[in-house]
C-alpha cells in the first residue's frame, strides 16, 4: 500500500503493476482510473480491474501443463508433494492460485489416485527453519520422490536435496532464476517452466510508449509462451529474447 502511495505521488504517465492482493490492487487501480492514468498488469491477469493491457502466461494452462510434464516422470508414484510458501494463510499471488486450479484439474482427470500432499512453509523463514521442516516431511512421507511448486522458489527444496545428497527426490518449479538454474544443472530440479520475464518487462514498457506517446491501439491480452527447461537446454535459454 505504501509503495502504491509513493507511485501516485510521483505523478506517473503510466504504471506497470505486478498485482498481489486483489483488494489492495483494486484500491490502487480505482485511483488510477480516477486520475486517467493507464496501467499494464504483469504476471497476474485481473480483467475486472480493466487494465490497458496484460503480459504473462495463461495461468490455468500453465498449471495444467506443469502437471502433465511432472507426470511424465512421476506416473508410477502414489504420492507427490505440492510445495507452497504461505503468508497470512495463503499463497501470495493470484497467478499461483490459478496455476494450482489448472494443476489439480489435470491431476483429477488423469491421475485421480495420486495423493497430492501439501507442504507449506512461512513466506519469511530461515534456512534452518526450512531444513528442519523438510527433514520432518521427507521422514514422514517416504513414498514422495517427486515434488512441484507453482512459484519461483523450487531452489529451497532443491538446495536441501543437494546438501543432504538425496538423489532419489526431485522438484519441479517455475522461473529461470540463478539458484533454480544451478539446481537444475545439478539434478535436484527436474524441470523449470520459464516465462521470459525480461521480455514481459520490455513489452510492458513498449506498450505504454505506444499507447501514451504514439497514441496507438494496443493488444489488451498478451499471453507469453510456456517453455520447459531441463539441464540439457538451460544454458541455451536467453533472457533477452524478444
Amino acid at each position: 500500500t505504501e509503495r502504491y502511495k509513493e507511485c501516485l505521488s510521483s505523478n506517473p504517465n503510466g504504471v506497470i503493476i505486478v498485482p498481489s492482493d486483489i483488494d489492495v490492487t483494486k484500491e490502487f487501480t480505482d485511483k488510477l482510473h480516477e486520475l486517467q492514468i493507464p496501467f499494464i498488469m504483469l504476471d497476474s491477469y485481473m480483467p475486472d480491474l480493466k487494465p490497458l493491457s496484460f503480459f504473462g502466461q495463461d495461468s490455468f494452462c500453465s498449471g495444467y501443463f506443469a502437471a502433465k510434464m511432472l507426470m511424465l516422470i512421476a506416473a508410477n508414484q502414489k504420492e507427490i508433494m505440492l510445495f507452497k510458501q504461505i503468508k497470512d494463510g495463503r499463497v501470495t499471488s493470484k497467478q499461483q492460485v490459478n496455476r494450482e486450479v489448472g494443476f489439480r484439474h489435470y491431476m483429477h482427470d488423469h491421475f485421480p489416485n495420486v495423493k497430492i500432499t501439501e507442504f507449506c512453509i512461512p513466506f519469511k523463514g530461515t534456512r534452518s527453519e526450512y531444513d528442519n521442516m523438510l527433514k520432518t516431511f521427507f521422514e514422514t512421507h517416504p513414498d514422495v520422490h517427486h515434488c512441484i511448486t507453482l512459484n519461483s522458489k523450487a531452489h529451497i527444496v532443491g538446495e536441501y536435496l543437494l546438501r543432504n545428497n538425496m538423489r532419489d527426490i526431485q522438484i519441479m518449479g517455475y522461473d529461470m532464476v540463478a539458484k533454480n538454474a544451478e539446481c537444475l544443472r545439478q539434478g535436484s530440479i527436474s524441470f523449470l517452466i520459464a516465462q521470459h520475464g525480461y521480455q514481459q518487462g520490455y513489452s510492458c514498457v513498449d506498450t505504454l510508449f505506444k499507447a501514451i506517446v504514439l497514441r496507438k491501439k494496443v493488444q489488451p491480452v498478451n499471453y507469453m509462451p510456456i517453455e520447459l527447461l531441463t539441464k540439457e537446454n538451460v544454458d541455451f535459454y536467453r533472457r533477452t529474447q524478444l
